[in-house]
């Protein structure tokens, strides 16, 4: 960044908004006598005249004589030295919203679950297997399941005495057979999951995203592996339908 000027104070002369609407009436005109200059304000010639003055020392106005008047025309060049001070500062600031923008992103990666699967079966084969209450029950949970936007659910598994053995549920997402998500609230903590299916060459994938963990806890990891593990058995029942 350039030092600023000792010899004027470009700062100073930009900062009051009659000489900033001089520059601009300046800026659109090749030249303009000061009697007409005037006529674009609430005030005298003498006023005007004044802040002409300020922005001639600041070197942003050039005067010269034409008979009986002065006309004044605009000089921008010193104004490149806010354009440096500016384009610093916005370089600094656009370099600390990209850390803060890597470090929520992080943040948000530590705060949920993304598994991917792959399958030798129909995407509708996989969508029957997400959204069949019977079927979903043989490798997740008991449930209630129905592929209705709204509707209150719950899986059910057999209670211990760390936890209830139940997570209540509702229906966010149902776009048949690209994607179902619903909300996953148990022990406390309130997530949410999401399917994601697409198809190629008779492969369906599916990706797994279980976000909104308030940290990489006990509930955190204890999603992570029943995941994995019921996405084994998830292959099993598709071999089976």
């Amino acid at each position: 960044m350039k030092e600023k000027s000792e010899t004027r104070d470009v700062y100073d002369a930009v900062a009051d908004p009659t000489r900033r609407k001089i520059l601009d009436l300046l800026a659109n005109r090749e030249e303009m006598p000061l009697h007409e200059l005037t006529t674009n304000f609430q005030m005298g010639r003498t006023a005007v005249s004044k802040h002409l003055t300020i922005l001639k020392d600041a070197g942003l106005v050039i005067s010269r004589k034409a008979g009986r008047e002065t006309r004044y025309r605009l000089n921008a060049l010193p104004l490149q030295e806010i354009q440096d001070w500016v384009t610093y500062y916005t370089k600094f600031w656009n370099d600390k919203i990209m850390l803060l923008h890597q470090l929520l992103q992080e943040e948000e990666e530590m705060h949920k679950v993304s598994l991917d699967f792959q399958f030798n079966y129909s995407i509708d084969r996989v969508w029957l297997a997400l959204t069949d209450s019977n079927i979903l029950a043989k490798w997740v949970m008991d449930n209630d399941f129905k592929p209705i936007v709204g509707h209150k659910f719950q899986f059910r598994a057999k209670p211990n005495k760390l936890w209830d053995g139940i997570v209540n549920s509702e229906v966010l997402v149902v776009d048949q057979p690209n994607k179902l998500s619903y909300t996953w609230i148990t022990a406390g903590e309130s997530t949410t999951v999401t399917w994601t299916l697409k198809e190629a060459d008779g492969t369906t994938f599916l990706h797994l995203e279980q976000t909104g963990f308030v940290n990489q806890g006990h509930a955190y990891h204890g999603a992570k592996q029943g995941w994995v593990l019921m996405g084994d058995k998830l292959e099993q029942v598709l071999n089976e339908l």
